[in-house]
């Protein structure tokens, strides 16, 4: 099935997401009011202020862009159950992440564990953090499969269906891998663009834009466009989302260094350790992985980065794949106006790329 060729309505993505927000509060709504909401009243209350964090909802959002490719019509309620859907898997994936990862913060805001923790005074309210998280991690999966799970019958909703599946199981395999390495070398770019590979090009773009794709009836050449679209895009995205850790920038605020502490094997990490002099390279050894590295110590970190040439290397590979997303985009059978959306999106995922 090929996209028309005259636009009928534009995508708003503001109030694509208010409708996303909408279905996704009022299945947690629909939750509290039923026969078990007195007793999950805690779990929902912190999974709420989760949610209410600054999360840009970029899953449900190329969802609907994937039926818009196809149909450019207003979304059917299984689409929109679907878009909800994926924003609590992210959620599952995110505080299990958050677990695995240690982390006290997500978007300054505290982590789902150290929420939980909070509430509890007695000695062991780590450990009853830590279990709630978890818990509250398998309750969104479960929740999330609900969504998923009833779209409806027809040929478009089956192939939706075995997409689900197949992200389920790849986005476990990213979890994986990333996990396999970090703190173990810096290893190899084709190491890193593996992960971004399971983590990000497919559970944050292809597979939900060939969820909504599907969903609209969209045939296989859609579906491979959406995928030819997804692969530049994500690893420009993730290798951008990687050196905002290495790089400070005066006009906005960077991350903590949590890749480096954690000793993530990104992209930029493997080519300064590709690139570095022999001194280089052992102190980076040292430093990358530490989880006890402190301000000093990472401000050495990034210095060395730098001064390999990696980052520079990577806005470079950033520009490229930015490029080559948007050449296919040209050329993908989607509909006039899901193309202008996307084209905006792309910008959003990358922003400044642009005039790099």
């Amino acid at each position: 099935m090929t996209a028309p060729t005259t636009p009928s309505r534009q995508f708003d993505v503001l109030e694509t997401r208010r409708a996303v927000e909408t279905a996704l509060f009022g299945f947690l709504a629909d939750k509290a009011h039923g026969p078990d909401g007195p007793v999950i009243d805690t779990l929902l209350d912190v999974l709420r202020h989760f949610l209410d964090g600054r999360g840009k909802r970029v899953r449900p959002l190329y969802c609907c862009l994937g039926w818009c490719a196809v149909v450019n019509a207003p979304l059917s309620d299984e689409a929109m159950r679907a878009a909800a859907g994926l924003e609590l898997f992210h959620t599952f994936a995110l505080v299990h992440d958050d677990l695995i990862d240690r982390s006290d913060s997500r978007h300054n805001r505290p982590t789902a564990h150290h929420t939980f923790a909070a509430r509890r005074s007695h000695t062991r309210a780590a450990w009853f953090g830590e279990s709630a998280a978890v818990l509250l991690g398998d309750l969104c999966e479960v929740w999330s499969a609900e969504l998923l799970g009833d779209l409806g019958d027809g040929p478009g909703q089956a192939v939706a269906r075995e997409i689900v599946d197949r992200m389920r199981g790849e986005l476990v395999i990213g979890q994986y891998l990333d996990l396999l390495a970090s703190g173990d070398g810096c290893g190899s770019v084709e190491d890193a663009l593996r992960v971004i590979h399971y983590k990000t090009t497919k559970y944050t773009v292809e597979r939900p834009m060939q969820i909504g794709a599907a969903l609209a009836g969209g045939g296989r050449n859609v579906l491979e466009a959406c995928a030819a679209y997804a692969r530049p895009l994500g690893e420009a995205f993730q290798m951008y989302d990687d050196l905002e850790d290495v790089v400070v920038d005066d006009d906005k605020p960077g991350t903590d260094g949590s890749d480096l502490r954690e000793g993530k094997r990104t992209v930029v990490l493997a080519l300064a350790m590709e690139h570095a002099r022999p001194e280089q390279a052992e102190r980076l050894r040292r430093l990358v992985g530490d989880p006890a590295l402190g301000p000093e110590g990472l401000a050495e970190a990034r210095d060395v980065i730098a001064a390999t040439g990696a980052p520079g290397m990577v806005r470079q590979m950033v520009v490229e794949r930015r490029q080559e997303a948007l050449a296919i985009l040209d050329q993908a059978p989607f509909h006039p106006a899901a193309k202008d959306a996307l084209r905006n999106l792309t910008d959003l995922a990358v922003p400044g790329v642009r005039s790099w």
